[in-house]
C-alpha cells in the first residue's frame, strides 16, 4: 500500500461513525484549567503550525520566492524543535533530541519532494516518498517504545497518512488545482488534530500523576 492510498484510507477512517477521537475523552473529563486540556491545546497548536509552515514553504518554493521559502523553512525547524522539547519534561532532553532528529527527517523528505516537484525530477520524488515512508516507521517505533499506550502499527498508519497529505497538497498546488488542495487542507488539519489528541491521551494515561 503506497502513501497516497494510506491517506485515502485514513480519510474514510476519520469520518466513520465508529471512530472515537481521543479528544472526546479528554474533553469530557478535563476541567477548563486542567493540565490535560492545556497539553491537548498546546500540542494541537504545535502540530497545526507544522502543516501551516510547510504549506507556506511549498507555496513560496513553487513561486520561486527564495527569501519567503527560507523564512518558512526556518519556522518549520523552529516548530519541530518546540514539538520535540514539549516531551522533555516527561521523557528527558535526550529523548526530545532524538525526536527532533526524526522530525527533521520528516521535514527533509517533504522538502525533498517539494523541491523535486519544482525541478520536475521523478527520481527525486520517488526517493522522497521512500524516505517519508521509512521515517514514518521510525517515528512510530520511537513513540511506541516511549509510551505503551501508542500502538506502533496504528502510529505507522497515521503518520503515513500525514505524509500522504503533504504529497497530495504539493501535487495539487503544483497543478494549481486549488479546489482539490482546499479539500486536502481540510482533511490534513482534521487528521493532525486527531494525531495531537492521540498523543495527549497517551501521555495522560502514562503519567496520571502529572495530569
Amino acid at each position: 500500500m503506497n502513501i497516497k492510498t494510506l491517506a485515502l484510507l485514513m480519510l474514510v477512517l476519520f469520518t466513520s461513525p465508529v471512530w472515537s477521537p481521543a479528544s472526546q475523552a479528554i474533553g469530557a473529563t478535563a476541567s477548563p484549567d486542567s493540565a490535560a486540556l492545556t497539553t491537548r491545546l498546546a500540542l494541537r497548536d504545535l502540530w497545526v503550525e507544522h502543516i501551516i509552515w510547510i504549506r507556506n514553504y511549498v507555496v513560496a518554493n513553487q513561486a520561486h520566492q527564495g527569501a519567503q521559502a527560507d523564512a518558512a523553512a526556518t519556522q518549520v525547524v523552529a516548530n519541530a524543535t518546540s514539538i520535540a522539547n514539549s516531551l522533555a519534561p516527561l521523557y528527558g532532553q535526550p529523548a526530545a533530541d532524538q525526536l527532533l532528529k526524526l522530525l527533521a527527517g520528516h521535514w527533509g523528505a517533504v522538502k525533498q519532494y517539494c523541491d523535486a516537484s519544482v525541478s520536475q525530477s521523478a527520481q527525486g520524488k520517488d526517493k522522497a516518498v521512500k524516505d517519508l515512508t521509512s521515517n514514518a516507521k521510525a517515528i512510530a517505533a520511537f513513540l511506541a517504545s516511549a509510551n505503551p499506550n501508542l500502538p506502533q502499527d496504528t502510529l505507522v498508519t497515521m503518520l503515513a497518512a500525514h505524509g500522504g497529505h503533504h504529497i497530495a497538497q504539493i501535487d495539487e498546488l503544483a497543478k494549481k488545482d486549488y479546489g482539490a488542495e482546499a479539500k486536502t487542507w481540510a482533511a490534513m488539519r482534521s487528521h493532525i488534530l486527531i494525531l495531537a489528541d492521540t498523543l495527549t491521551a497517551a501521555l495522560v494515561k502514562q503519567f496520571p500523576a502529572k495530569f
